[in-house]
């Protein structure tokens, strides 16, 4: 009698060892946000034990930095154009033991709560310019042992001091005004010094005047860019409004 009790329960009620209600989405513990309207050129986010703040930042930057873009890579982002327009400051606190994706997901939370952000993935072919190693000889020096990625950027003149080659791949697009992303796949580890020349962006070319980018690559640090067509994972913002919810 007691078995048959326990089988129409089961079949009522579902297993007996059925997953509890799931977890709420981790969250800051108290967070404010506020519109920016200073008008300056600088924005920051900066992550301290206990605090998170972000300074005069759009939410172009904020998303990236909840979904682990990183700098450089702002082809993985598809939404729309005033992205980059309107400012923010956020201030939150947060366990002061909190993990990097920990936090990653308090800030995704923050922006579905305050600002309505609805995202998903999608898969997408990409014209792109692959950082590879070129059959000339390699002309990069070994950066310091605990030496910080930095990069000096003067028009037409980069010097690199303990940078990656997947940063200076982040960054070249940029630097450069190439008409598509550049990507890593030179297969190089480590971290390297050096310095890059070429002639700026509408500079006629010729013997007496800076190389291309393409021909300096190559020249001086003995990589190159060939354009080809990759496939790229994008997040897609289906939804996010201007003005967020208030505190």
């Amino acid at each position: 009698m007691h078995l048959r009790r326990v089988i129409v329960a089961c079949l009522i009620f579902g297993p007996l060892t059925a997953v509890s209600a799931q977890a709420p989405p981790p969250s800051f513990e108290v967070a404010s946000v506020r519109r920016n309207i200073s008008g300056v050129n600088r924005s920051s986010i900066n992550r301290t034990s206990g605090r998170f703040t972000g300074e005069n930042t759009s939410i172009r930057e904020y998303i990236e930095s909840a979904f682990g873009i990183p700098t450089g890579r702002d082809y993985l982002l598809s939404g729309p154009g005033w992205l980059d327009d309107d400012k923010f400051d956020i201030n939150a606190t947060l366990p002061a033991e909190t993990t990097r994706e920990q936090l990653r997901r308090m800030l995704q939370t923050l922006l579905a709560e305050r600002f309505g952000l609805k995202t998903h993935y999608e898969s997408k072919p990409f014209k792109v310019y692959p950082l590879e190693v070129s059959k000339k000889p390699l002309k990069l020096s070994p950066g310091s042992p605990g030496d910080d990625g930095a990069f000096i950027f003067d028009e037409g003149r980069l010097t690199g001091r303990a940078v990656s080659m997947s940063g200076l791949a982040d960054r070249l697009a940029g630097l450069a005004k190439l008409d598509r992303p550049v990507i890593d796949k030179t297969g190089i580890d480590g971290a390297y010094n050096f310095t890059l020349e070429w002639a700026r962006e509408g500079t006629a070319v010729d013997s007496t005047q800076k190389a291309s980018i393409f021909t300096a690559l190559q020249e001086q640090l003995g990589l190159r860019l060939t354009p080809r067509t990759s496939t790229a994972r994008i997040l897609v913002v289906d939804h996010v409004q201007r003005d967020p919810v208030e505190n």
